[in-house]
Order: structure tokens, then C-alpha cells, then sequence
């Protein structure tokens, strides 16, 4: 039975948790916000959280939200809602704005997800340090219970062959295990602090067949990356577009069905970030700065209801002058939101739900 200090350092871990989650949502959805105002669009509500309102005020022409879902947010603009009556003589709703306008405010949250990772990542650069993964083939994490695991390999361990293939870094150990899923495979190391002349440890293990791809279980060991004040935003910008390359990537590959999905829901992302916050605050924040760079991606897909989606319509307006019929747009984006909410519910009670109660 858990301790009463650890009980309350869980419930802190976790207030902290859901207060940084929410602390990202408000940040994108305040971009929308400011965005609109300057454009002298009228904004009824901002709210953090889905569904009943628990808590209002208002300021103005808007009224300020705590809603009970607090996975999520929104802003909610004169003139933008489906089937919202416009007037056409009011300048102050979405609707009647110049099609470049409407486009600022739909970007303006991504936007500011995205300048939130920079911030961050500048901050732990110069502060903390900014812990990245180390290139070379060590392994700084090797999961319980793991194929990886059972074969005897452990932290600090330096990978030197996979199945008779020489591994020159990360990349070619991540390679060499993919390459045979449910195959026993020689996995030769060198010990963390044995001898450089010492004899290499060669063990074998059989990676997990992960939808057609080896998986054993390891994580890369990282090293911290540091910068004086003044060149810290360069360095940030730099590791956070690298990081959105690489999110991008993984995309692709599971698009192309090269890299199966593993997708997680909001209780997947907090039982991440809580892990992340029992580590310290430098890897919490590096959690945070991560589902930062996600969300300003994935809010900028080309689907329905989301920022992306919008933005596809906007740009069609842009270059054919042309509207497109708002009953089929507002058709498009409501499908879209069924789709999206279905797969969020799926998601949550077949992946994150089943993972949480098999431990």
C-alpha cells in the first residue's frame, strides 16, 4: 500500500501533468484569440475544456471558460460556427472577414504550439540543458520484461554487431533490429567501463515481431546539449525543426506502412508525461516541448475540423477567389469531427486503457 508522502507526491506529480497540458492547449487556442482581436473579429468564448461549463466570466464581448473536459479547448468566434446565422453587415464576424484574415487566425494557434517549443527548448538549452538522444549505439534504456531484457543487455551497454552486421550508431542498430522480427539474432557489445582491450560480450536475443518490423525493447542514451544565452534560440530552432523532420518522418513511414502506428489518447499522453515529471524537470519539460512541436503538427494536417483542414478550404478560396458552399464545408468538418472523436474514443479505451490495466 502506498505511503501517504508518495500518494501526495503522485497527486502533485499529476496536478502538474494536467496543468502543463492544459498550459499548451490555452497557449494554442490564445493564439486564435489574439489573432481574431487584432483582426476585429468578435470572440463570444474561450474556453479550456470540452463540454459543461464549470466556472465563467466574462470580460467584454467574451466570456471566459473552465469546461469539464479538460482534454482540449477552444475559441469561439462571431460568425464561424456551423449553421451560425451572419449577418452580412457585421464586420465583427468570422464570416464576413477577407479570406487572408481568416487564414492568420486558423494558423495563428499551430503557430504558437510551434513558438512555444522554441521557447522551451531555448530555455532548457540555456538553463537545464537540453537532453537529446546520443547517436552512437548505447543503450541508455532497456524496457522490464523486454526481449531485450531476457537476452541480458543492459543500460551503458555499447552495441557493436546486430546478426553479423557492423553498427556504426543508432541509426544502423535501430535498422539491424527492425530487419529480423521474430528472429533469433547475435547481438555483440562492449560492457559500460570494461576495458577497451577486453573481450566483446556476444549474447542473443529474438526481437518482437511488431507488425512485420523487430522490436527488442531499447532506448538510446542521451547527452546534454548546451549553449551561452546568446546562441540558444539559433540551437533551439535548429533542434526543433530537426525534431519536427523527424516526426514528420515517422509519419510518412507509417503512411506507407513502412513503421506500424503506435498512437496513444490523452490517457496516453498523461501517463507519459507523468512518467517524464517523476524524472525531473528537465525531462518533463523536454515531454512538454515535444507534445508542443506534435500538436502545432498535428493541428495542421489537411483533415477535417482541424486547423489544417480549415486551411485547405481557406487556401481554394485564396487562389480561385472563389467560396466554397459553407453547407458543404461545415458538412466536411462536422464528418471529420465525428471521425476524429471516434478514433480519440477508440484509441483511449483499445490502446490506452488496455496498456494501463495489462501492467
Amino acid at each position: 500500500m502506498p505511503s501517504l508522502s508518495g500518494t501526495l507526491q503522485l497527486l502533485a506529480v499529476v496536478g502538474v501533468t494536467v496543468v502543463a497540458f492544459g498550459l499548451l492547449i490555452v497557449i494554442h487556442e490564445a493564439g486564435h484569440f489574439a489573432v481574431a482581436r487584432l483582426a476585429g473579429m468578435r470572440v463570444e468564448r474561450f474556453s479550456l475544456g470540452y463540454g459543461p461549463v464549470l466556472w465563467s466570466t466574462r470580460k467584454g464581448d467574451t466570456e471566459y471558460c473552465l469546461s469539464a473536459v479538460p482534454f482540449g479547448g477552444y475559441v469561439r468566434i462571431a460568425g464561424m460556427a456551423p449553421g451560425e446565422d451572419v449577418d452580412p453587415t457585421d464586420r465583427t464576424q468570422y464570416a464576413n472577414q477577407p479570406a487572408w484574415r481568416r487564414f492568420a487566425v486558423i494558423v495563428a494557434g499551430p503557430a504558437m504550439n510551434y513558438l512555444a517549443a522554441l521557447a522551451l527548448a531555448a530555455g532548457l538549452i540555456a538553463g537545464y540543458g537540453f537532453r537529446e538522444p546520443d547517436p552512437a549505439p548505447v543503450l541508455g534504456e532497456v524496457l522490464p520484461g523486454s526481449p531485450a531484457a531476457r537476452a541480458g543487455l543492459q543500460a551503458g551497454d555499447r552495441v557493436l554487431s546486430v546478426a553479423g552486421t557492423p553498427v556504426d550508431g543508432w541509426a544502423d542498430l535501430v535498422t539491424a533490429v527492425r530487419a529480423h522480427p521474430g528472429q533469433e539474432i547475435e547481438v555483440v557489445l562492449r560492457r559500460a567501463g570494461s576495458p577497451a582491450d577486453a573481450p566483446p560480450t556476444v549474447l542473443r536475443a529474438r526481437p518482437e515481431d511488431a507488425g512485420g518490423f523487430g522490436r527488442l525493447g531499447i532506448g538510446p542514451s542521451l547527452r546534454v546539449l548546451e549553449a551561452r544565452p546568446g546562441q540558444a534560440i539559433s540551437v533551439a530552432v535548429r533542434r526543433t525543426n530537426e525534431k519536427a523532420a523527424e516526426i514528420l518522418a515517422g509519419l510518412s513511414q507509417v503512411v506507407t506502412r513502412k513503421q506500424k502506428a503506435e498512437l496513444r489518447g490523452p490517457v496516453g499522453i498523461a501517463q507519459e508525461m507523468v512518467r517524464s515529471a517523476r524524472a525531473g524537470v528537465a525531462p518533463f519539460l523536454m515531454m512538454v516541448w515535444f507534445i508542443s512541436i506534435v500538436l502545432a503538427l498535428f493541428n495542421l494536417l489537411p483533415i477535417p475540423a482541424l486547423d489544417g483542414g480549415r486551411l485547405v478550404f481557406l487556401l481554394y478560396e485564396i487562389v480561385t477567389r472563389r467560396r466554397v458552399d459553407q453547407r458543404v464545408e461545415n458538412l466536411v468538418h462536422l464528418v471529420g469531427f465525428v471521425l476524429l472523436f471516434g478514433l480519440l474514443v477508440a484509441v483511449t479505451l483499445f490502446g490506452d486503457l488496455a496498456r494501463l490495466f495489462q501492467r
